[in-house]
Formats: structure tokens, C-alpha cells, sequence
């Protein structure tokens, strides 16, 4: 372990006193306030111990202190103080809500999985060729080539890119009606929605479209429990699921990362790990060097060409590349990441203390979406969405720069104002633990 990554370890103490002290404070992690501090304990923390040997300065320690404070603070006042005002009598869904949302999920894989046919056929590869696993690893290949080695970028068909916010509507309405039904084929239906999604990954080696599913499933989630007072986030059942999904997942990615280099030789598991590890545990280092190199220069804010390059692009006043950023940095493994986390787009439109006024107000949104969930004014479940998502993904940049992304939460507002003036009857169901 280097020694700016032993004093970063060091300090990084500190953060997870932070999140304790969120937790204890406000009584459960589901609050912005204790859950951001929480996410950025996991994905500050564990790149010091995992990849010991990518230097990471304790700025960017200080920087994650002083970000969950800016978060914290906000998540209070958006609250109105520190612990959930909760109903003494919780609202079950009605039918006409289970029907709006079961009808959503259906109709959202299909397009979704419309969406990765388009696509297919939009680049010329017959169906036929993705029903053998040999020639799916070379098909991959051929697409992830076509995308970012002869040409450049390329945009997907039309149709593809039109039907892509259903790929992960899907699994955001998976998540929040897997704790409305308790049938287990809705469950099933439920856990079904990630399929779109895998299949992008499947043929595009991308692996963001299995991480965004996850990150928008995991908020519907904890929104909905939420809605039903189920506070308690680290439960013997969710430990062994996230021991057994990050198996999974690993998995998967090792064989994503070996369909990149069109083979199945497991011999080249070494290789891909490296890859993996990089993308994993790399970002505390790259943002570390750039907030170094970004204090030491003058200041010179971009004011929300960075945040708002998905909207800007969609209006054509500019082009996205991807992964955000053109410049990269070496690692000590041998990779180079361009993951600079969310707080590069913040700090670089409008300044440090821009940033941290932006995260306060995520946080003030987040605080009153989680107050108003509590208190069973389910039509606010959008604002702890969308403030969710925006966490989880911060590790590797700021959520709303994917117009597909931010289509998505839009479309989970549009459900849940629906569900507000067309309730129906209340279905009657038990209160006890799922």
C-alpha cells in the first residue's frame, strides 16, 4: 500500500464515523442523509483496500467528508429534522395501482426487448447468429469494435435509441411492484425486467446497462418499503441476496469482459480481471489526481456544460463523448479510466463550493421525498427515486447527463401522479415483514 493511500485509509475513518453518526441520528440508512455517507464509505473505502497500490490522496477523503456533510445537512433540513414522521396507519396499494404498474412493467420489457432487436438488426446481424454462444462471443466482438474502434461512436437505430428508456423503466417499476405484489409469478415478472437490460450488455459489452438496472431496481425498492415503514436496509435475507448477486454479476462480467476480446478461453481470465478491477477501485485514484491538478489551476467554471451535456446534446449545442471525459489516467496496473465519479462534473461547472451547494440541495430533495414517502404521500416517491439513483451512481459520474436515465424517472413521476388522481379501491393486505 502506498503512502498517500495508508493516509487516506487513515482518514477515511472519519467518513464511516460520519455515516454512523446519520445512522444513529436519523434511525435508519434509508435517509439521504445517512445513505449517501453509507454508498461513498463502500465505494471510497474499498478501493484502499482492494487496489492498495493505486495512490489516492487524502483530498479526496477530505472531499467525501465534507460532500456527506453537504449531503447530510441537506437531507435534515429536507426532512424537517433528523427522524421520519411516519403514519400510525399504513396505505396499502389499491388495485387500479397494482394494474398501472403491473401493465407498465409488461409493456416495458417488451418494448425494451424490441428496443435490442432494432438494434441488432439496425447493425446488420441476423437474429439467428445470437442463438449459438460462439458466435454470440464473436457477434459481441464485431458490435463493441464497430462501436469504438473503426469508426468511432456510432448512434444506434433510431427505433433502438427511442424504445431505450423502456430498458430501464422496466427494472424501475420492477423493483417498486416486487414489494407491492406478494404473488410469486409477479415476483418472478419483477426479477424478469432486468432482462432487456442484460441483453444490451450482451451485445454491446457495455456494462453500465446492467448497473443502471440495478441502481434504479435497488431505489424503487427502498422507496416502496419505505412507503410501508420497512426501514431496515441490512437483514440477514438482503445480505445472503447481495452476497449471491454479486457472484452472480462478477461472473457475468468476467464473461462480458472475455466476449470483448471474442473469446472464451479462460485462460485470459487474468487479463480481464485486471480490466475489472481497474473500473471497479479506479475511480478514488483518477479523482484524486484531477482534484489535485484542478486546485492547483485557475478558476475557470464551465458552468453546466458537464452536468447538463445530456440535455445539451439532445437540443444540439453539443456532442457527448463517451465516458464524459476525453482525458484519462494511468493506472498503476497498467489501465487507464476516464471514471472521474460525479463530483468532476460538479466541482468543474461550478466550482468546490458550487458543488457542494448542488449536493446539499440533492440531499434537501432527497430529505423531503424521504419525509413525505414516510408519511404515506406516495406521489413524492419520484424525488427519493431519483435522489437514490443519483447516490448509487455517483461512484462513476452524475446521473442526469443520460437523457434515457432522466426519461426514466420523469415516466416514474408521470406513474405516480396517475396512481394519485386514479386510485381505485384499496386491496387489503397484511402489515407483517416480507
Amino acid at each position: 500500500m502506498t503512502g498517500p493511500t495508508t493516509a487516506a485509509l487513515l482518514l477515511s475513518t472519519g467518513l464511516l464515523g460520519w455515516a454512523v453518526l446519520m445512522r444513529l441520528g436519523t434511525g435508519t440508512w434509508l435517509q439521504p442523509a445517512a445513505f449517501f455517507p453509507l454508498w461513498w464509505c463502500a465505494a471510497g473505502i474499498a478501493p484502499l483496500i482492494l487496489a492498495p497500490n493505486e495512490p489516492v490522496g487524502i483530498n479526496a477523503i477530505v472531499w467525501l467528508i465534507v460532500a456527506s456533510v453537504a449531503v447530510s445537512v441537506g437531507g435534515i433540513a429536507g426532512n424537517g429534522g433528523l427522524r421520519a414522521r411516519r403514519l400510525a396507519k399504513l396505505q396499502p396499494a389499491t388495485d387500479r395501482e397494482l394494474k398501472i404498474f403491473g401493465a407498465v412493467l409488461l409493456i416495458s420489457v417488451i418494448l425494451g426487448t424490441i428496443s435490442n432487436v432494432a438494434y441488432l438488426t439496425g447493425s446488420g446481424i441476423p437474429i439467428t447468429e445470437v442463438l449459438d454462444i460462439e458466435r454470440l462471443v464473436v457477434v459481441s466482438n464485431q458490435l463493441y469494435v464497430a462501436r469504438y474502434v473503426e469508426t468511432g461512436v456510432q448512434s444506434p437505430p433510431a427505433i433502438s435509441q427511442a424504445l431505450l428508456p423502456f430498458v430501464y423503466l422496466a427494472p424501475a417499476v420492477g423493483g417498486t411492484l416486487f414489494v407491492l405484489r406478494r404473488e410469486r409469478l409477479w415476483k418472478l415478472l419483477c426479477l424478469f425486467a432486468f432482462v432487456p437490460a442484460v441483453t444490451v450488455t450482451i451485445l454491446q459489452t457495455t456494462k453500465a446497462a446492467v448497473l443502471f438496472s440495478l441502481v434504479l431496481w435497488l431505489a424503487g425498492y427502498f422507496a416502496t418499503r419505505l412507503r410501508f415503514g420497512r426501514m431496515s436496509v441490512f437483514t440477514v435475507p438482503h445480505l445472503v441476496i447481495a452476497g449471491i448477486l454479486t457472484s452472480v454479476v462478477t461472473v457475468f462480467f468476467f464473461a462480458i469482459g472475455l466476449a470483448r476480446m471474442a473469446s472464451t478461453d479462460i485462460s485470459l481470465l487474468n487479463i480481464v480481471l485486471v480490466k475489472l478491477v481497474t473500473t471497479a477501485f479506479g475511480h478514488m485514484t483518477v479523482f484524486s489526481q484531477w482534484l489535485a491538478e484542478y486546485t492547483s489551476q485557475p478558476l475557470n467554471p464551465s458552468l453546466g456544460k458537464v452536468t447538463f451535456a445530456g440535455p445539451l446534446e439532445m437540443l444540439g449545442y453539443q456532442q457527448r463523448i463517451p465516458g464524459i471525459f476525453s482525458n484519462v489516467i494511468d493506472l498503476i496496473a497498467g489501465e487507464s479510466s476516464n471514471i472521474y465519479t460525479a463530483f468532476r462534473p460538479l466541482i468543474q461547472d461550478f466550482s468546490i463550493p458550487g458543488a457542494l451547494a448542488v449536493l446539499a440541495a440533492l440531499g434537501f430533495i432527497g430529505g423531503l421525498g424521504f419525509r413525505q414517502v414516510a408519511a404515506g404521500h406516495w406521489s413524492a416517491a419520484p424525488l427519493l427515486i431519483g435522489t437514490y439513483t443519483t447516490i448509487m451512481w455517483s461512484p462513476i459520474t452524475w446521473f442526469w447527463i443520460y437523457n434515457s436515465l432522466t426519461a426514466t424517472v420523469v415516466a416514474i413521476g408521470v406513474l405516480a401522479l396517475l396512481v394519485r388522481f386514479w386510485r381505485g379501491q384499496r386491496r387489503i393486505v397484511l402489515s407483517e415483514e416480507r
